[in-house]
């Protein structure tokens, strides 16, 4: 990127105001997609394997729907980013979809 905007030769200073802030509007979106990547990206800090041994289950589509509410949950600021509070969460979560906890921590 750098080096392209200082291939920007004119001598003209509206195309040249223009085409830095072309270059501008590029970084922002690059910061954006980084951004978006990066919440996708997030994983939980209880993983799929420990919900299925708290619970005792097979794959099945309440881990998923367990793992999404924790991770939503710490993207929004209601529980902090640690174990033993996403944890706690968990078990909450599944004893409201009906599922029995067999293993504690």
């Amino acid at each position: 990127m750098t080096l392209c905007e200082a291939d920007i030769t004119t001598k003209n200073p509206y195309r040249f105001k223009k085409y830095h802030n072309n270059f501008q509007k590029v970084r922002d979106k690059i910061i954006e997609v980084e951004e978006r990547d990066h919440v996708r990206n997030f994983q939980p800090p209880v993983s799929g394997e420990e919900i299925m041994k708290a619970f005792n289950l097979q794959p099945c589509r309440e881990i998923g729907m367990i793992k999404s509410a924790i991770k939503n949950s710490i993207l929004d600021g209601d529980i902090p980013n640690e174990h033993d509070a996403a944890y706690a969460f968990m078990i909450e979560k599944g004893i409201k979809l009906g599922l029995t906890q067999v293993e504690e921590l």
